[in-house]
């Protein structure tokens, strides 16, 4: 096994034990998701005129290899696409979406949105091809603090290399994809911490609430800079890194302009029209490897 193999093992291993983790958390650190939840199978289709099920796929790094959990081929995202175009799905951006709910605009008979978790070169690289080759449009939700970079942070461990900020304001541009935030500094892989290590987004048990609402608005503030230097556009969307949240992060958020928030709960969203609650705590379907397109529909009700 060559240096550079073993170098995305390692790292596609660490995405799927942090992945592991975090996601038994999900539930007990956000009740509401409970409530959010409507089951697999559910029709995509808007239900009447004023509401909509909305599935909102999530995927992470794009490779030949790697744990299933959180990679995918390239040959099977593309059939995954294939599918879903065929399937008569019309992928959305997060601003339709608000719009929806917001303005009352009509949304495609089967929508869907894809989301891609932490900004991997994988995303340039790989899946921006293809979304542009089968005209669907995806979400990139970055790391702040990783974004451009091959190492964790200000240390020498190894990560997935990030895409950098041409290549993000190149996939912008085309209108193929849209930045948002993954938090800048708060998706921690404690392994590797100097510092203080924190779980996603949550309050440390050594620190008090002031302290955390000014960490944790200085760190979306940072993040949000990045983002509007980069591309032009302040982001109104946040995935949760890990899916964990709580009702005070919700808050600071609602606060700061923030208008969507993605857990990593499975299951189907309903979203309203004049009802900005229900684009909260919207739940995902992760999409594994190995998942083949006839799964990949049943499982979003197509």
């Amino acid at each position: 096994m060559s240096s550079k193999t073993k170098l995305l093992a390692i790292n596609i291993l660490i995405i799927f034990i942090t992945l592991a983790v975090f996601t038994g958390l999900t539930i007990m650190t956000d009740p509401f998701n409970l409530f959010r939840n409507i089951g697999r199978g559910s029709a995509a289709a808007p239900s009447d005129g004023n509401s909509a099920r909305i599935p909102i796929l999530m995927y992470h790094h794009f490779a030949n290899d790697g744990a299933p959990a959180t990679v995918i081929s390239a040959y099977a995202f593309e059939n995954q696409l294939k599918a879903l175009s065929e399937a008569g799905y019309t992928a959305i951006s997060f601003e339709e979406l608000r719009d929806f709910v917001y303005d009352g605009v009509q949304l495609p008979e089967l929508p869907v949105i894809i989301t891609i978790d932490d900004g991997y070169m994988s995303v340039y690289e790989t899946a921006y091809p293809i979304l542009g080759k089968y005209g669907m449009k995806a979400t990139v939700f970055i790391i702040g603090i990783s974004h451009g970079k091959s190492v964790y942070k200000d240390t020498q461990y190894p990560i997935i290399p990030r895409f950098n900020d041409a290549e993000a304001l190149e996939m912008v541009q085309s209108g193929v994809i849209s930045i948002q935030s993954h938090s800048y500094d708060m998706h921690h892989h404690e392994p590797y911490e100097t510092g203080p290590f924190r779980k996603g987004v949550l309050q440390r048990d050594d620190e008090s609430e002031a302290e955390y609402i000014e960490a944790f608005n200085s760190d979306f503030e940072q993040a949000a800079a990045q983002i509007e230097a980069m591309v032009g556009a302040r982001p109104f969307v946040f995935s949760y890194p890990f899916g964990l949240s709580s009702a005070l992060a919700e808050t600071l958020l609602r606060d700061m302009g923030v208008e969507v928030t993605l857990t990593i709960a499975d299951g189907m969203n309903k979203v309203s029209r004049n009802d900005p609650d229900s684009l909260f705590r919207l739940n995902r379907f992760n999409v594994p490897g190995d998942m083949t397109p006839g799964e990949l529909l049943e499982m979003i009700g197509g």
